[in-house]
C-alpha cells in the first residue's frame, strides 16, 4: 500500500512479540526471497523492484477491497490500516436477516432437506406457506436470497431471506436437488460495451475503466442471476438512461440476454 512495513506493524496489529513478528518476516522471505529488502537507515522492510504477490493475486479489485475492509463491520480480513492511505467507502443499507432463519435455511440447503416457510412476497397481500428445497445461497449485491425448488410453483424460484416471516420448519424428507434447475446451470454470456452515442474519446475512457478488449467485455453469468447482475450494473431495460454520459455502458448482445430478463 505504502511501499514499506515495519516489524512493529505486525506486533501492534496482531498483539504478538517482536520475536514472533521477526519469525513471520523470515518465513515470508523464505517463500518470496526477492519481495522485500531491509532498509537499515529507515528501519523497515521495503518492496523490491522484483516484487511478486504471494498471499494476494495483485488484481486491482482485490487491493481496493483491502481499503474497503476497515469500513465494514466485523471485517473478515485484517489489514494494517495504520499503514495505508486514508480511504472512505459507501455501503448499501443492510437488509437484516434473522440468524435463526439463516441457520435453518442453510442447514436445509447443506443437508438437502425440505423446509416449510411462511413467505411474504410483494405480489401477495398476505404471507403464504411454502415448502421449498433450498440448494444455493445467493448474494445479489444488495441482499441475500435462497435458490430453491418450490412445491407450490412446481418450479425453481428465488426466496429473499428477509421476507421469511417465521422460524422455518425442517422436514425430514430429502429435498429436490438442483439437477433440473436449467436456469441455474445455463451460462449466459453478457457482452458489455461503451454507449454508442459517446464520443470516441469518452468511449476510450470507458474501455479503460472496465479493462475492455476490442471495445467490449464479456461476463459469464448463470441464467438465474442475469437479472440481478443487470440490476446491479444499472443495465435493466427499465433503468436505461437516455443520456449516454449517464448510462455509459450498454448490453451489446441483447438478442441473447433478453430471454433471461425480458422474458421473450
Amino acid at each position: 500500500m505504502v511501499g514499506w512495513v515495519r516489524i512493529t506493524s505486525l506486533m501492534e496489529m496482531f498483539s504478538i512479540s517482536r520475536a514472533q513478528a521477526s519469525k513471520d518476516f523470515q518465513g515470508y522471505q523464505l517463500l518470496r526471497p526477492n519481495n522485500l529488502r531491509y532498509n537499515k537507515s529507515a528501519k523497515y522492510y521495503e518492496i523490491s523492484d522484483g516484487f511478486m504477490p504471494l498471499l494476494l493475486t495483485g488484481k486491482t479489485s482485490e487491493l481496493l477491497s483491502i481499503f474497503h475492509t476497515p469500513h465494514t463491520p466485523n471485517p473478515p480480513v485484517l489489514s494494517l490500516t495504520a499503514y495505508q492511505p486514508h480511504a472512505s467507502a459507501i455501503n448499501p443499507l443492510d437488509r437484516e436477516i434473522d440468524l435463526t432463519i439463516f441457520r435453518l435455511i442453510s442447514n436445509a440447503a447443506y443437508n438437502h432437506r425440505k423446509v416449510k416457510i411462511l413467505y411474504q412476497s410483494l405480489t401477495q397481500a398476505d404471507s403464504q406457506e411454502r415448502i421449498i428445497s433450498p440448494h444455493t445461497l445467493v448474494y445479489s449485491g444488495y441482499r441475500w436470497h435462497i435458490r430453491a425448488y418450490s412445491e407450490h410453483h412446481q418450479a425453481y424460484r428465488d426466496f429473499v431471506l428477509a421476507r421469511i416471516k417465521n422460524v422455518p420448519t425442517l422436514i425430514d424428507e430429502v429435498g429436490i436437488d438442483d439437477t433440473n434447475d436449467t436456469e441455474w446451470h445455463t451460462q449466459v454470456p453478457i457482452v458489455i460495451g461503451p454507449h454508442p452515442n459517446l464520443s470516441d474519446n469518452h468511449k476510450t475512457v470507458i474501455v479503460d475503466d472496465y479493462g475492455m478488449c476490442d471495445d467490449q467485455i464479456t461476463v459469464q453469468m448463470r441464467g438465474a442471476l442475469v437479472g440481478y447482475f443487470l440490476k446491479l450494473m444499472h443495465l435493466e431495460p427499465s433503468r436505461e438512461h437516455p443520456d449516454a454520459k449517464v448510462q455509459q455502458i450498454v448490453v451489446l448482445n441483447k438478442d441473447v440476454v433478453k430471454h433471461w430478463v425480458w422474458g421473450e
